[in-house]
């Protein structure tokens, strides 16, 4: 998984981004495939820079068509991350290892990150399965 995360660290972050570049889903769907997990990178639907300001629950409902939420005691690598920024889940990463997940935040390089550092925003988790019930 190492030479998968390299992959990925120090991109610089696009909204939906162009090749080299990453925004956080498309870091998390492609970051997905590369493990061998499906995952739409969007909903058919045109994915505007403030898409969360005109529906703040896309992200989870998009989410709960793929994958099950899990408990934070339950949270293990290739589990998704959403967090809640400004009051909204808007953002997301992937679980690299039992502490650390990989993200890329507007503004910044993509980069891991100790899930400690961002407890506080931690909205749910998500683990996309063959079968989603």
């Amino acid at each position: 998984m190492r030479k998968i995360i390299n992959k990925y660290i120090g991109m610089d972050y696009e909204h939906r981004g162009n090749k080299g570049t990453v925004d956080c889903l498309s870091l998390v769907v492609d970051f997905l495939r590369d493990n061998d997990i499906y995952l739409p990178e969007d909903d058919g639907d045109l994915i505007d820079k403030k898409w969360y300001k005109d529906d703040p629950n896309r992200l989870i409902r998009e989410l709960k068509k793929y994958a099950n939420m899990k408990s934070i005691d339950e949270i293990k690598t290739l589990d998704v991350l959403v967090f809640k920024l400004q009051g909204v889940p808007k953002h997301a990463g992937v679980m690299v290892s039992r502490s650390k997940f990989i993200h890329a935040r507007e503004g910044r390089k993509a980069t891991v990150t100790r899930l400690k550092h961002y407890k506080k925003y931690l909205h749910s988790i998500w683990r996309v399965e063959s079968e989603v019930s």
